[in-house]
């Protein structure tokens, strides 16, 4: 008899359990998708903060050469090359240092006579079309001109460059005219070297204060110069990657210019994705623009999402058994208490999962966020002040490439540990990527208090941690922002808590520091 009235249910119980197991996979899917999605937008922040880094150099590297250009000896090229050889061994992205000087075209000619009877006798002074044979497009400055007189390295294929007038550069014309009488860089636009490959240049007028020299004396520099920076776009590419990230994504770097996107920096393809991971598959893209502004660079990438990526073991598994799950659905129906209980008891993992990072089991970002809202709702009702301090971890790649992953685990499982220990019930630590970490400090009084509790934190998490492969000594780096001086949204006091933790991070790491407007 109850089998009897059992039947009729039983098909719609199968019905709602494969309907569920269907969902479950198309969840899996979906969550997996999400992921590749999140992981590709971290790995092009990555990529976009290493060409970053080297951009603020060009930069930096510019002002110290207009500076050395400026107390330099005006004729003397060989302490120039000296500090042009210590630069570019500095900084091998950066491709040559070049040197012009700005000379009266009613000396021009005398200059030129001097030059050859002083330096180099094959020296002359030339427009851009006497070499490349094009039509002379640049807009050339009337009353004086500006040849090119110095270049380390000073390469054979461009030997003709000596004594190139840059105003005839087509080029350059333009970024030449906005450097003069301004003491800021300037970037050309991207073009092709002489020798192959393209480039830009970043620009600089360097002044010295006038001197006296005769008629016969070789001046070489003179007293007003344009120091520049030759910046070959493939040594802009991001390198020392081997990884799926940057073996299946295309990356195309182009500088932006008032009419659009000119010749690409540089540009890496990907291999080519099966027509079925086309198919089934979206392809991902994304843009980034560099924060530097005298060099804005966009990148693009793309990136088609592979099968053999998304197929990992863990997933395959997980799909396995929810098909598993498909077949024993009749038995399973049999013990649906049972079942349900089950289901309550994954509900709740999955619910701290969803809150919690699996490693330290401390809050994730969502359950960060939700605590703020909270605390922020205290603000308003009590006025006391909320603190959002981001702590990373210095060096801690380094940990992982000595000694592995798992040793690196344990140091942030300890790290997770000490500073929950030292924050108070109504405080929040979250794990918020990688080596990085979130604080919200309830109820603080002021920016002196929240920095207290910062250094508290970096003491306890710079003592040796024990750990199989010997004791790990690691230091932090924190950045600090008030609520509501900095900001009243969490994204405001993140990102103001980053910029002060990377200035920790420049001024030597191992310190603690509260953002200043001042200093952003």
């Amino acid at each position: 008899m109850q089998s009897i009235q059992f039947r009729p249910v039983l098909p719609a119980l199968l019905i709602a359990w494969t309907s569920l197991v269907a969902y479950a996979l198309f969840a899996l899917i979906r969550e997996t998708v999400s992921e590749e999605k999140s992981h590709f937008t971290e790995y092009a922040a990555s990529v976009a903060d290493e060409i970053n880094h080297k951009l603020d150099s060009n930069e930096a590297v510019l002002a110290g050469f207009a500076a050395f250009l400026q107390a330099v000896d005006r004729s003397d090229v060989e302490a120039t090359t000296r500090y042009a050889a210590l630069t570019t061994a500095a900084y091998p992205h950066i491709y040559m240092l070049e040197v012009a000087r700005k000379v009266s075209r009613a000396e021009q000619h005398q200059f030129e006579n001097v030059l050859q009877q002083k330096w180099r006798p094959d020296f002359a002074l030339k427009d851009f079309s006497s070499i490349t044979g094009r039509p002379a497009n640049g807009v050339p400055i009337s009353s004086f001109t500006w040849p090119i007189l110095f270049m380390y390295p000073a390469l054979p294929e461009a030997r003709e460059i000596y004594g190139l007038r840059l105003e005839t550069v087509d080029y350059l014309a333009h970024s030449l005219a906005l450097a003069y009488g301004k003491a800021k860089p300037v970037a050309s636009p991207v073009f092709s070297l002489y020798e192959g490959g393209n480039a830009y240049i970043l620009l600089q007028e360097a002044v010295r204060s006038p001197g006296s020299a005769s008629g016969t004396d070789l001046n070489f520099f003179g007293n007003t110069m344009v120091a520049m920076l030759i910046i070959k776009g493939q040594s802009l590419a991001p390198g020392g990657l081997h990884s799926a990230d940057h073996d299946f994504t295309d990356i195309a770097a182009h500088m932006d210019t008032p009419t659009g996107l000119g010749l690409p920096l540089f540009a890496r393809a990907a291999s080519e994705a099966p027509l079925l991971d086309r198919l089934l598959l979206p392809k991902l893209t994304h843009s980034l623009t560099s924060r530097n502004r005298s060099q804005p660079i966009t990148l693009q990438f793309e990136r088609q999402l592979r099968l053999s990526v998304l197929l990992t073991p863990s997933f395959l598994v997980e799909m396995l058994l929810l098909i598993a799950a498909i077949i024993v659905a009749p038995w399973l129906t049999l013990r649906h208490n049972r079942t349900l209980k089950q289901l309550e008891l994954e509900h709740k993992r999955t619910a701290y999962l969803a809150t919690h990072d699996p490693l330290t089991n401390l809050p994730n970002r969502f359950l960060f966020s939700d605590r703020f809202t909270q605390a922020f709702h205290g603000f308003k009702r009590n006025g006391n002040a909320l603190a959002v301090l981001i702590i990373d971890l210095d060096h801690f790649k380094e940990i992982n490439d000595n000694h592995g992953h798992e040793i690196g685990d344990q140091v942030l499982v300890a790290s997770a540990k000490r500073m929950k220990a030292e924050l108070r019930s109504c405080d929040t630590v979250a794990r918020y990527g990688g080596d990085e970490f979130a604080v919200l400090l309830d109820s603080v009084l002021n920016a002196e208090e929240a920095q207290m509790v910062g250094n508290k934190l970096r003491d306890v998490l710079s003592k040796p941690i024990s750990t199989p492969a010997g004791e790990m000594k690691v230091t932090c780096s924190i950045g600090i922002a008030i609520c509501p001086t900095h900001g009243e949204t969490l994204d405001e006091l993140c990102r103001d808590a980053d910029e002060a933790m990377y200035r920790t991070k420049k001024s030597g790491r191992n310190g603690v520091s509260v953002f200043s407007a001042e200093n952003s």
